[in-house]
Formats: C-alpha cells, sequence, structure tokens
C-alpha cells in the first residue's frame, strides 16, 4: 500500500503507509515519505518507496491533478556527489512548474529538514511559487510493531488531574482531563519498539468524538483521520480546539496505522462565569 489517490488529488489517509518491494535482493521495505511546507501544492504530497540507489532508498510519486490537465512527478533521489535532491515538475499543455531542492546531509534516509532550493523555473501560469523549503516526514525502514506511548506534559495531554486526586471514570474509561469549552486540548505521543526505542512512523492519526456513556460513539467531529507528523525530537503533538463542543464527555482516538492505537476521554464543561 502507498500514497493514495482519490478523484485525481493527492492524498495523505490511513492508507499511505508501507510499500514493500521483494525479489531485489533482500526483502525491502521503506515508509513513504510526506512533504509538506513548501508553499507550493503541487511540490507538497507523498512519495513512495521505488528503489535502492548506492544503499539509499528513492522515492518517487506521480500524480493527475484536478486543477491543471497534466501530471505532477515527486521525485527523492541521490545526486552523484552524494547529497540529496528532491525534485517537483508540474507539466501542463500550456504550463508547467519545476523546482529542485538540495540538503547535505549524509543520512542514510531522507532527512527531515536542511533542503535549500538550488533551481527553479515556470511559464504559462499554473502557480509556480517556491516559498519556503519543505520539510519532510517518514522514509525510515518499515517496521511490524510499535506501541503508542505518551509524550505530553501530563501522559498524553497536557493536563491532568491533581496530585493525590482519584481521575473520575465514565464508562468503561478513565477521564484522562477536563477542559472548558473553548480551550485548547493539546498534548502528544511517541511511537516505540519492545525495546522501548522510538520508532520513525511517517504519520500519527487523530479523530475525535464526542460520546454517550452506554451507548457507544456518535458525532464525529472534524478533521477527521487528520495525521499528526513526526517532529525532531520524536514526538507527535495535536491540538484539538473544543469552541463549539457541548458540555460531556469526547474520545480522542490515536493511531498508528496496522500497529497500535490508544482512546484518550477527556471531559468537556461549560465556560465558568467571567
Amino acid at each position: 500500500m502507498g500514497c493514495n489517490r482519490v478523484g485525481g488529488l493527492l492524498l495523505v489517509g490511513l492508507s499511505c503507509v508501507v510499500v514493500t518491494l521483494a525479489g531485489i535482493g533482500d526483502e525491502l521495505c521503506y515508509n513513504d515519505v510526506i512533504i509538506h511546507g513548501s508553499g507550493a501544492w503541487w511540490a507538497n504530497g507523498c512519495v513512495e518507496f521505488s528503489e535502492m540507489d548506492d544503499g539509499r532508498p528513492v522515492f518517487r510519486s506521480f500524480t493527475s491533478s484536478g486543477n491543471f490537465p497534466g501530471e505532477c512527478l515527486l521525485e527523492l533521489t541521490v545526486a552523484f556527489d552524494g547529497r540529496w535532491l528532491l525534485a517537483a515538475d508540474l507539466e501542463c499543455p500550456y504550463s508547467r512548474c519545476w523546482a529542485l531542492y538540495g540538503n547535505d546531509s549524509p543520512a542514510v534516509t531522507p532527512p527531515p529538514t536542511g533542503w535549500y532550493l538550488l533551481a527553479s523555473f515556470g511559464y504559462g501560469g499554473g502557480g509556480c511559487e517556491f516559498l519556503p523549503a519543505p520539510t519532510l516526514s517518514g522514509g525510515g525502514p518499515c517496521v511490524s510493531e510499535g506501541t503508542l506511548v505518551p509524550a505530553g506534559l501530563a501522559g498524553f495531554l497536557d493536563r491532568g488531574w491533581p496530585e493525590g486526586a482519584v481521575p473520575p471514570v465514565a464508562g468503561e474509561l478513565v477521564v484522562s482531563a477536563a477542559y472548558e469549552a473553548g480551550e485548547l486540548a493539546m498534548g502528544c505521543c511517541a511511537v516505540v519498539d519492545e525495546n522501548e526505542h522510538l520508532v520513525e512512523v511517517a504519520y500519527v492519526t487523530i479523530t475525535w468524538y464526542a460520546v454517550t456513556i452506554g451507548e457507544g460513539f456518535f458525532d464525529a467531529r472534524e478533521p477527521l483521520d487528520a495525521r499528526l507528523l513526526y517532529e525532531a525530537d520524536g514526538r507527535f503533538c495535536f491540538t484539538v480546539p473544543t469552541d463549539g463542543f457541548e458540555p460531556g464527555y469526547y474520545d480522542i482516538r490515536l493511531g498508528v496505522p496496522f500497529m497500535d492505537e490508544q482512546w484518550i476521554r477527556v471531559q468537556v464543561m461549560a465556560p465558568s462565569s467571567p
């Protein structure tokens, strides 16, 4: 499975996890790479592991755009001098946008930061803006097992209950924290292996739900299946705005596709009087 495309647009969803190629010596598998923050929509996206080149993985993806009758190529590879190269090329019948980024890191897998623009050109329109250099997530060797662990200030979240207090229980889950409607529920997690070493996966999914105790789940809150990107310190951090939430209980679901998931129950209360 690799980068998911729906309706001609490049999406990064639950299916954008790994690509496995067999038959090239040993079985090879590297996580997809998510490219974001480049400032140009066609230079962002998800690239799949393609082959090995001099001991380092190569990633590429082709996609058709719903905005232009053309084709976009993203390619992440290694140059003859050992530096990493990221090429983004949007070619349409009457316009073209192209950008080439470089990175001097000797890392075996694509470095997340340190990218810089080497060259670019464009003609015929098409939104050829070349703004900040991108940031990358993922690209590490595939792992078959990983566990989500807390990495927030108080467990998975930024707050908990006072020391010595007994956390309340709602339904089958302990309530991890309480927020007034309008506050931000924030937190972080990480993914570790059986030896508690950090595991790099391209992203962690987050979904949150309103719940009625004893009657299951309903009223899924937007955005659905949003992705948390891997940060430099190995964490995946999130923010859940509670504006407009009715008082009650809500579950935050964190998931590593095909590996693990964690449910965190919080209580949202009516705002206190000024």
